[in-house]
């Protein structure tokens, strides 16, 4: 059997050739456009710390950024060679369907964290109460929230939960109220039950002054005289302020000669704000 090399020759010319330059310049546009796309995703992050967008958040964006980009480079550089990626392209499509359909929880909480993180209405170490759970945020992921309570349980939420419902955040506005209740006999000199109560205010410097404490008499019984006493502090404060006012009300009251007993109201008492 003898090799004719022209037949060799022609078939290298018209095939083995296009194909190899083909699979080269497929190459090449991988090689660039990963280069390109390192470059893109590097701008990409920048803008996203300049805009100050949340670490997590950040993160999962740029995995989603380089996922995209690197399924288009790899579609170009096949598409280059010569494969045929209209029916890949059906392929991936179905796919993504049928995970999206069976991850649509996954998927909602996921909407539901992005909300989170770009709107902010809690962030970490924040306070707040979330439908029956309160406590000191913890962590907030794209999928949950974590909250720590007081006595260091730690819940996690879905946060497909969470963005359905109402969020009270108890650090936010930086101050809050403490809300107590002074009862006392009906024959009580209630001028001097307020200057003991303003002075015990007065000692404490974590009472701010603005706004000021009140002391608003709440209700009117043949049983007694029921007054409010209601001092300002900031959220980090508020646990500490009312039990401690709570003690030296009583103490000063005593010491005054004024019977009565003090606390606070039920639907108010706080939670105790744990450093972390």
């Amino acid at each position: 059997m003898t090799v004719d090399f022209d037949d060799i020759r022609r078939f290298a010319e018209s095939y083995l050739l296009p194909f190899g330059v083909k699979l080269l310049m497929g190459v090449a546009i991988f090689v660039i456009g990963r280069w390109i796309s390192r470059l893109v995703l590097r701008g990409f992050d920048g803008v996203l710390v300049r805009s100050r967008v949340d670490v997590s958040l950040r993160k999962f964006l740029g995995d989603i950024a380089n996922a995209a980009l690197f399924v288009v480079i790899v579609l170009a550089g096949l598409d280059t060679i010569g494969v045929k990626t209209t029916a890949l392209l059906a392929v991936l499509g179905g796919a993504a369907l049928a995970v999206g359909l069976a991850l649509q929880g996954s998927l909602s909480n996921f909407a539901a964290g992005v909300m989170l993180i770009v709107l902010r209405p809690y962030k970490i170490n924040d306070w707040v109460t979330i439908g029956k759970y309160s406590g000191r945020v913890d962590a907030i992921r794209v999928f949950n929230t974590i909250l720590v309570t007081g006595d260091s349980r730690e819940i996690t939420i879905p946060n497909g939960q969470i963005i359905t419902q109402p969020i009270e955040n108890l650090t936010a506005l930086g101050q809050r109220r403490v809300d107590l209740v002074v009862n006392v006999p009906p024959a009580t000199d209630l001028g001097a039950l307020r200057r003991v109560l303003l002075e015990v205010l007065a000692r404490d410097s974590r009472i701010v002054s603005a706004p000021p404490a009140t002391i608003d008499v709440g209700e009117i019984t043949d049983g007694g005289v029921k007054l409010l006493l209601r001092p300002w502090t900031t959220s980090a404060d508020h646990f500490r302020v009312m039990v401690e006012t709570m003690e030296r009300a009583q103490q000063a009251m005593v010491a005054a000669g004024i019977k009565g007993s003090i606390g606070a109201l039920p639907s108010l008492v706080p939670i105790p704000v744990a450093t972390s």
